[in-house]
């Protein structure tokens, strides 16, 4: 029942090329993000681990294999002053504490998305009620800047979930796994409410995403009807293209593949699986 599927062995072979060689926690990968929001200046510049450098050679890494050392250098400048600009550093505290601004916490009941585990190699396992979410019309329900507050949220837990595998397992984490459930899309298509969420989806990216480079591993999109191929067409093109060759689109549920990826106790219960981790659907408000 799949729709398309980037080659597997060429995908699961660029993975493996992309990841650390040395999958032993040395001290060079430790993080070093722990800093004090008014401490840093007015760049955002602070020390980093060899993980989070090498995310930023590889967004822009050329086809023939060869590093741009200069467009990733300007990359990371922005990243940090545009997390410098944000507070991203409270934000990570935040979530440390369990301290989810009502906004925020909105947001999430808006737009549902779980961490459901990890797959074989200890990475985060995202699951999002996306179709839900494009027929829902919530997206207009908040203000793009509660959107944005929030996708930051979404982002800095994957980091934070990130290291939290890494200090248990004892291995780089570097990426996570991501599937996306577009059943319900259809109605979004007939009452076009899905165009506003693309609006959104592509604000986020040019002015969230492209400071979180490299942090998937795999995009997985299931329940995707035909009729959604032109809306995926036009989201596809404002993808990072790196980023857009990860994405596989499936027109059910491919149970299967899902076991390729992630274990069956990380797969939720209402996909065949054996994870009974609470997996809500998506408010209206």
């Amino acid at each position: 029942d799949k729709i398309i599927n980037s080659s597997d062995a060429d995908e699961e072979k660029k993975e493996s090329s992309h990841h650390v060689e040395d999958a032993t926690i040395e001290k060079n990968t430790l993080p070093a993000y722990e800093i004090a929001h008014d401490e840093l200046p007015s760049s955002g510049l602070r020390p980093l681990d060899d993980v989070t450098l090498y995310r930023y050679l590889l967004a822009d890494r050329q086809s023939d294999g060869t590093f741009d050392s200069e467009a990733s250098y300007q990359r990371l400048l922005l990243a940090l002053q545009f997390r410098k600009r944000h507070n991203c550093d409270d934000i990570v505290q935040n979530l440390i504490t369990s301290t989810i601004p009502l906004n925020v916490q909105t947001c999430q009941r808006l737009r549902i998305a779980i961490t459901a585990g990890g797959d074989y190699q200890f990475r985060p396992v995202v699951f999002e009620r996306l179709g839900q979410f494009f027929s829902s019309g919530n997206a207009v329900r908040v203000s793009r800047e509660d959107w944005m507050i929030s996708y930051l949220y979404f982002l800095e837990m994957h980091f934070l979930k990130m290291r939290e595998s890494a200090r248990e397992t004892g291995v780089v984490v570097d990426r996570i796994v991501y599937f996306a459930d577009f059943q319900g899309v259809v109605s979004s298509i007939i009452n076009r409410k899905i165009w506003k969420v693309i609006l959104l989806l592509k604000d986020l990216v040019k002015s969230v995403e492209c400071h979180y480079p490299e942090i998937v591993s795999h995009i997985v999109l299931f329940n995707v009807p035909r009729v959604a191929s032109a809306a995926y067409k036009v989201v596809r093109g404002f993808l990072d293209p790196v980023t857009a060759e990860k994405i596989e689109l499936f027109a059910g549920v491919p149970y299967d593949r899902f076991k390729e990826l992630i274990p069956e106790d990380t797969i939720p219960t209402e996909y065949g699986g054996k994870n009974e981790i609470d997996y809500p659907q998506t408010a209206l408000e």
